[in-house]
C-alpha cells in the first residue's frame, strides 16, 4: 500500500514537472497550454476581421462557425474536466498502474480532441476568406508576431 502511494506521488510530480517544462515561458494566462493553435487564433480576432471588408454572407458563415465551435468546445471541455478529475482520483486511490495510465490517456485524448476542434474551426473560417482577404489578414498580423 505504501509502495503504491510512493509510486503515485512520484508519477504526479513527474507529470506536473513535465507539463510545466513543456509549457515554457510566455504561456501564462490567456494562452492555451502547450499548443500551437493560439497564435493562429489571433489572426481571426474580431478586431482583425473588421478590416477585411467581409461580405454579409461571409459574416454569417463566420458567425455560424464560431457558434458551432463554441457548443462543441464546451462539450469537450466538460468531458476533459471529468477526465482530469478521474485521473486525479486514480492517483489518490489504490488504482492499478493500468487504470491510472488509462485515465491519463483519456485526459490527453480530450485535450487533443479540443485542439483538433479549434484547428478545424480555424481552417473552416480561413476557407471562407478570399485570397486577397487571407493575404491582408496574415500579412497584417505577421508583422506583429
Amino acid at each position: 500500500m505504501m509502495q503504491n502511494l510512493i509510486i503515485a506521488v512520484a508519477m504526479a510530480m513527474t507529470l506536473s514537472a513535465g507539463t510545466a517544462w513543456a509549457r515554457g515561458e510566455g504561456h501564462g494566462r490567456g494562452h492555451h497550454k502547450g499548443d500551437e493553435i493560439s497564435p493562429l487564433e489571433k489572426h481571426f480576432s474580431p478586431k482583425n476581421m473588421k478590416d477585411l471588408g467581409l461580405t454579409d454572407e461571409q459574416k454569417e458563415k463566420l458567425k455560424a462557425i464560431r457558434q458551432a465551435n463554441r457548443v462543441e468546445s464546451e462539450k469537450i471541455r466538460e468531458e476533459m474536466k471529468a477526465a482530469r478529475k478521474a485521473f486525479k482520483e486514480s492517483l489518490r486511490t489504490s488504482a492499478t498502474k493500468e487504470d491510472v495510465t488509462k485515465a491519463y490517456q483519456l485526459m490527453l485524448d480530450k485535450k487533443n480532441q479540443l485542439s483538433k476542434s479549434r484547428l478545424d474551426s480555424l481552417l473552416n473560417a480561413r476557407d471562407i476568406l478570399t485570397d486577397e482577404q487571407k493575404a491582408k489578414l496574415f500579412g497584417k498580423t505577421a508583422k506583429e508576431d
